[in-house]
Formats: C-alpha cells, sequence, structure tokens
C-alpha cells in the first residue's frame, strides 16, 4: 500500500527525504520510538496548533511522552514492518478548535469519501535499503472535498507549509541519528 491508494490526486504535496547510515530495522524502531518531547520544533508547533482547543476547555492528552505518529492528528492506516507505515484521515483541521470528530475510515472509504467539508490527509513513511544505509522518505498529501473547504484549507495551508516541513525534516534527522547511534552504543 502506498499513499496512492488513499490520496491518489492531492491538492497539497510535500516530500523530504534523508539516509541514514543504519540498517532498516534500526530506522524503524527509531521513526516508532521517537517522543514528541525529542522534537523541539515539532513539539512546540504542534502545542502552538492545539493552543485554542486547550484554552477552550477541551481536555488533551500531553504531547511530551507521546511518540510523533501517535500525536499526529491523524490515526496510522498502515504499516508494514520495516518498510512503510502510512496515516491518514479525514480533518478539519483549518477549523480553530478542530472541527468535527472524523469518522475512522479505512483505505477504501477514505478514498471515496467525498462530503464537503473535509479535507483527507495522508502521511507516509517508507524505507529502503541503500548502499549507505537506509532511505527515509515521508510525503504528505491533502485533498479537499470540494471548492469551498479547498480555499478554507489553503489559507492554513499557507501559513502552516512551512512549519509542517520543518517538522519532518526534524523527524527525519533525530530518526537517523537515533539509528545510526544506537550501531555504534553496540
Amino acid at each position: 500500500m502506498d499513499l496512492d491508494d488513499v490520496i491518489p490526486n492531492p491538492q497539497y504535496q510535500i516530500c523530504h527525504s534523508r539516509v541514514a547510515r543504519a540498517p532498516l530495522v534500526a530506522v524503524w524502531d527509531a521513526l516508532h520510538r521517537v517522543t514528541m518531547s525529542a522534537l523541539p520544533l515539532g513539539h512546540a508547533l504542534e502545542g502552538v496548533r492545539v493552543l485554542p482547543a486547550r484554552l477552550s476547555g477541551k481536555k488533551l492528552e500531553p504531547l511530551a511522552g507521546r511518540t510523533f505518529l501517535d500525536a499526529t492528528p491523524i490515526p496510522v492506516l498502515f504499516s508494514e514492518r520495516p518498510h512503510v507505515v502510512i496515516s491518514a484521515g479525514l480533518s478539519q483541521a483549518w477549523r480553530l478548535l478542530g472541527g468535527s470528530i472524523p469518522p475512522h475510515l479505512d483505505a477504501a472509504a477514505l478514498r471515496a469519501w467525498s462530503q464537503p467539508g473535509w479535507i483527507k490527509a495522508g502521511m507516509e513513511f517508507r524505507l529502503e535499503p541503500v548502499s549507505a544505509g537506509t532511505l527515509l522518505s515521508t510525503e504528505t498529501r491533502v485533498l479537499a472535498t470540494d471548492p469551498k473547504t479547498r480555499r478554507a484549507f489553503a489559507a492554513y495551508w499557507f501559513v502552516i507549509r512551512a512549519g509542517s516541513s520543518a517538522i519532518r525534516r526534524e523527524v527525519l534527522t533525530v530518526v537517523a541519528r537515533r539509528a545510526e547511534s544506537s550501531l555504534k552504543a553496540r
């Protein structure tokens, strides 16, 4: 499975990659263990993202102890150790308080979803062996379900795109460093 199975023609997309000088399994384990507290920029930006909800009185889990994959606002949809993990779901992220609670859908139901007022969001981490170690890449895709939602999300995307890219790069860097240092510790 890949993001084409869920969000084949995104309106918004970012991609990043990095080579980790470590084997697939070490990189996979580091990706699944990295917590928000290990991502200073990611922790701060996620904190800003949920601040309006916290100020409105919503009870949210603290970010610090949660893994990056658990703290993202879309659930893990597919995982094939040690090659790929895909998080995907519906969102109303541009709404100040996060919008309505979305239903949890499988890949086929998410791909077919067309109800107005939602974005389909997907994030993939793919690991591939290369001569220098492991190529760790990430791709994020977003598709609005209708023109009005696309316009509303466009303004939000303009504001968050640079931060979203920075978080992805930070995750890749931290995961690579941890996977590489786990080999040195042996």
